[in-house]
């Protein structure tokens, strides 16, 4: 398959320190895919390599087929960055804004432009100083998307947003994915927002991708098993090698499996389990899962 996306053994180091380290992914065309980590995990970093922002140390970075290089001029203008912080040009207008834009890309589509600017409510005539970060980040996006392009790369574009704009704003993401074919990667810490709307993730901590794919074949993977058990939980399920989780409460048993459940469901019958069943993981459950085979923990705060 000829991906989108791909980076292989992706490296990159600032002033001595890994931040990204030996990073592999693959994205397919016309996809959204989250990348989903600790805050410093290096999902900022990754999207500007991928933008040709930052140049790697070491691996291989593909957008659109082409190593990301010195084409990076070229690259620009199929490849769009939608960034939640930063700074806008504060004498300009919303207008003014969109027509700097309208000069850069040479794909830029002023129907859409306009659509997109009475579907998010923007207004033209305002200056960008007295717009709030919720509307400054859907500016971001109306100027990308009106350029057409290919791929679309968004670091933590829900910040700001409140429910109601949050709901349209993801709605615009599936529609450019399925309409229009456009490649999707969001950089994010609202896991909620990507289980509704991703194909696949990548799971970064401390700068290593721990695990990355489709996520519907992720979720197959790893499952949660549940059993009504009087006796005790025999070896057999403890010492299973894609066990990573046994927690009892009273008679029942939830069993966090990372592979074969089928062996699980079987040694919890065989000890007497009166019912068995297996539920899927949402999306934060399998992030959590994978972040704990990391030895990733954050104790709760006790408030005196």
């Amino acid at each position: 398959m000829v991906w989108t996306v791909e980076t292989i053994d992706l490296r990159k180091v600032f002033d001595g320190r890994i931040v990204l380290d030996s990073v592999s992914l693959a994205v397919p065309a016309g996809s959204i895919h989250g990348v989903v980590g600790a805050n410093g995990a290096g999902k900022s970093t990754l999207l500007r390599i991928l933008m040709g922002l930052y140049r790697p140390t070491g691996g291989q970075v593909r957008v659109l087929g082409e190593l990301v290089g010195d084409e990076a001029a070229e690259l620009r203008q199929r490849v769009h960055l939608v960034a939640s912080e930063g700074d806008l040009p504060r004498a300009m207008r919303v207008r003014d804004y969109l027509h700097y834009h309208r000069l850069l890309y040479h794909r830029w589509d002023d129907g859409r432009c306009q659509r997109l600017l009475e579907a998010l409510e923007l207004p033209v005539r305002r200056s960008l100083r007295h717009l709030s970060q919720g509307m400054k980040t859907q500016l971001r996006l109306a100027a990308a998307l009106s350029a057409r392009p290919d791929v679309l790369l968004l670091d933590e574009p829900t910040n700001g947003l409140d429910p109601v704009v949050k709901r349209q704003f993801l709605q615009l993401l599936v529609q450019e994915a399925a309409g229009a074919g456009t490649t999707i990667v969001i950089a994010t810490h609202h896991l909620d927002d990507l289980d509704r709307i991703a194909d696949g993730i990548t799971v970064l901590y401390n700068g290593r991708a721990v695990a990355s794919g489709q996520l519907d074949a992720l979720k197959q993977r790893v499952k949660r098993v549940q059993a009504v058990l009087p006796g005790e939980i025999p070896e057999a399920v403890r010492q299973h090698p894609g066990v990573v989780d046994v927690v009892r409460s009273g008679q029942m048993v939830t069993v966090t499996v990372d592979g074969d459940v089928d062996a699980v469901m079987a040694a919890l019958r065989q000890a007497g389990a009166q019912y068995c069943e297996v539920l899927d993981l949402e999306l934060d459950e399998l992030f959590r899962h994978f972040m704990d085979k990391e030895g990733y923990r954050r104790e709760g705060i006790l408030l005196s």
